[in-house]
């Protein structure tokens, strides 16, 4: 009966150690199977990292070439914006003129007609107090015309149009 007792305390030793073995992952137990070993999963978990560094790092370089981009488009118009306001503060020479008014709030009005007929609209104050409409300015006194047989045309001015030539300096400095 010893015999019987010592054989199955060897047998269940060398069960309990066969599945210590498989359960905590020996890696020649895991090995002979075809399972992947600590050194094969440590590689294949610096792999994954290595992968996922990368597309951080091709999200990181996209996001800064989009921000660089929008900081670019923001530069050029605002310079676009200084240009164009520049532009718009130098009077032309010649501005074809669709109406004076006494009262701002007349001008308004006036203004927001043309606009909607598609003109390009700028307010001069006169040195007598009166507000000038004009529009579409220009150094070419030919496509002035234009614009007054445009204003002509459309039947919209208060009176027959003129041309303003700010050469005269009629108009408060801006």
């Amino acid at each position: 009966m010893m015999k019987t007792f010592v054989k199955n305390t060897m047998r269940m030793a060398l069960l309990l150690a066969a599945c210590t073995a498989v359960c905590t992952g020996c890696d020649f137990i895991r090995a002979s199977l075809g399972k992947p070993t600590s050194v094969d999963l440590a590689l294949m978990r610096a792999k994954r990292d290595a992968r996922e560094e990368a597309v951080r790092d091709s999200i990181k370089a996209a996001e800064a070439a989009r921000e660089a981009e929008a900081a670019e488009a923001a530069r050029l118009a605002a310079e676009k914006a200084a240009a164009d306001s520049l532009r718009a503060a130098t009077p032309k020479r010649y501005y074809a003129v669709a109406g004076a008014f006494k009262e701002a709030s007349g001008a308004q009005v006036y203004v927001d007609k043309l606009r909607e007929n598609g003109f390009n609209v700028r307010i001069f104050d006169f040195k007598s107090g009166l507000k000038v409409v004009c529009v579409d300015g220009s150094d070419d006194l030919s496509a002035v015309r234009e614009d007054m047989a445009r204003l002509k045309k459309l039947r919209i001015a208060p009176s027959d149009p003129w041309i303003y030539n700010t050469d005269k300096k009629l108009h408060k400095e801006i």
